[in-house]
């Protein structure tokens, strides 16, 4: 009897590896497109640490999608003069201290409020989305080619037409007329990408003809602490003085 179930099992091994003469295949791997596309919606979806790069301008801060908070210093360089501008935003409220002004009697050390929504232009970055400073969601829906070139290593290409207008690009330019001066190549617009064996983006370097922006990020979904600047840390400004830094 055991010699019979021990010949019935062997029949099962040999009828499962080798039908028709061949294994049954193993399942494809994920495509190199759709993973860089999962691991950006992956890193925009959790608070993390992140600094972004372009020549003379150094951004660092933390950004928080789900508790809809944003701390950033910017750091321009222009020659032998560095400025240093802060950002802040709490849910509806958003702050930015300018860094550097030679409007009279306005210290440009303290935060200037903004609503929000209304503060994507008055920031030196482009915050379509004021939450995902980075861009990394509409730039992700605009790459169009991914190859995979390495271990959690991908290259492709990104078109910006095919971007939902009004998308955060980081220190990219916003507007097709920008991207005109910057090589127009909106259409074909080289990316390089990191992914880590968890599943996130962890840097992102997009390549234009005059020069590469680059983000990167870390510490993913631990807690971000940012509040409110204190009462002396603001600084009241003329409603006009708000219109004109927000268009």
């Amino acid at each position: 009897m055991v010699r019979r179930w021990m010949l019935v099992g062997l029949l099962v091994l040999l009828a499962g590896c080798d039908s028709g003469g061949k294994v049954n295949p193993a399942p494809a791997p994920a495509d190199p497109l759709a993973q860089v596309r999962a691991a950006a919606a992956k890193t925009a979806g959790v608070p993390a640490h992140l600094t972004l790069s372009v020549p003379n301008v150094e951004v660092a801060g933390d950004a928080d999608p789900v508790g809809r908070t944003l701390a950033l210093t910017v750091t321009t360089g222009t020659g032998s003069e560095t400025i240093e501008s802060k950002v802040r935003v709490v849910g509806d409220d958003a702050w930015m201290t300018l860094g550097k002004t030679y409007l009279p009697n306005l210290d440009s050390t303290k935060f200037i409020w903004f609503p929000t929504s209304d503060f994507a232009a008055a920031s030196l970055l482009h915050l379509g989305d004021t939450f995902d400073p980075a861009g990394i969601k509409g730039l992700s829906a605009a790459m169009t080619t991914a190859t995979r070139t390495g271990e959690g290593v991908y290259a492709g290409k990104l078109d910006f037409t095919v971007a939902s207008p009004g998308v955060s690009r980081g220190l990219l330019p916003v507007t097709a007329e920008q991207l005109e001066r910057h090589g127009g190549l909106s259409q074909s617009v080289p990316y390089e990408a990191s992914v880590d064996p968890q599943g996130y983006l962890t840097a992102l370097t997009v390549t234009l003809p005059t020069f590469a922006s680059t983000a990167r990020f870390s510490a993913f979904a631990k807690p971000v602490a940012i509040g409110k600047p204190g009462a002396t840390e603001v600084v009241e400004v003329p409603d006009a003085l708000r219109r004109f830094l927000s268009r």
